[in-house]
């Protein structure tokens, strides 16, 4: 037994013990294996990215959906294209309500100089949530319909949340909720949710909601707020991930995500640098958001108030 792999069964302990539900052990199994060897850093059309779509498949075709594929291609040079592919779950029964799309990218950097990119925090923490929010959703009653959309190629330009952006009929849907480094730091209990300021007043009575949370849900709606609550350099946050895809395409989003983190991009970003206790409180918060939409019937957060 290595010693990675015998601390990750000390983490899943400590979140049993901590939250029981098989719910949340099946949330760090995820993770767990989502930043393993066996996905070789979910590079971009390598066979790490394979492996990783074969699991998502496997776990997403448990719940009451039904799952497709998106390919696309891209510009990856002067005179080359690659291939990237979306993965797609909607709901069995379709329906004409809007449509709340939560997006995780699940691709990172795969091998690098001999050595495997691991991307527990960027971005296995996003899509095991949302294979979370997946399961723990499926058969809530809701005035929306939830999407579920892992991306792909997001790191080397957001490639696939910019191909599924343009598909999509903006008028028929809500908003984007964008999944995006979700291991907030040890000594903080605080995840930052950064929308535009016009949609401040709009969701303001979700937000003030989730105030007895573990877990502090912080509100930001600019770049420089954003910069300044996180001591971070000159950021655009409104880029920075797959909600800019949906931005571009006039539908309003919520990313959630910690900000900065040290590890971003190293070897180091692993789940030994996670704290999975908040992580999860963290993903239940988010749970608590969407659910907290459900009680507002938003018909259209672009529209004037």
């Amino acid at each position: 037994m290595t010693i990675k792999y015998f601390l990750c069964l000390i983490l899943m302990c400590v979140c049993t013990n901590s939250y029981g539900s098989a719910l949340h052990t099946q949330l760090i199994d995820d993770l767990n294996h989502l930043a393993s060897n066996a996905l070789m850093g979910r590079k971009t059309a390598t066979e790490g990215a394979a492996n990783t779509r074969a699991y998502l498949h496997s776990r997403l075709s448990k719940f009451n959906l039904n799952v497709s594929e998106q390919t696309f291609t891209y510009k990856s040079g002067i005179f080359e294209h690659a291939q990237g592919i979306n993965i797609i779950a909607v709901p069995t029964k379709s329906t004409q309500r809007k449509k709340i799309i939560i997006t995780a990218h699940y691709d990172h950097l795969g091998k690098r100089g001999g050595k495997y990119y691991f991307g527990a925090n960027d971005n296995a923490t996003g899509v095991a949530a949302l294979l979370y929010l997946a399961s723990s959703l499926q058969n809530k009653e809701f005035p929306y319909e939830l999407v579920f959309v892992l991306t792909d190629a997001e790191e080397n330009g957001l490639h696939g949340s910019k191909h599924l952006a343009q598909t999509l009929n903006s008028n028929n849907v809500l908003m984007n909720i964008n999944l995006d480094m979700l291991g907030v730091k040890k000594h903080k209990s605080r995840v930052y949710a950064l929308t535009s300021y016009s949609l401040k007043q709009k969701l303001k009575p979700v937000f003030t909601a989730l105030n007895n949370t573990k877990i502090t849900i912080k509100p930001v709606y600019s770049s420089k707020q954003m910069n300044r609550l996180i001591k971070s350099q000159n950021i655009d946050w409104h880029k920075a991930s797959d909600h800019y895809s949906f931005a571009q395409n006039n539908i309003p989003y919520v990313y959630f995500g910690m900000g900065h983190d040290p590890h971003h991009h190293t070897t180091k970003d692993t789940v030994q640098h996670i704290d999975i206790p908040k992580y999860v409180s963290t993903v239940l918060a988010i749970e608590g958001f969407i659910k907290q939409l459900a009680h507002h019937h938003y018909d259209d957060l672009n529209a004037e108030t």
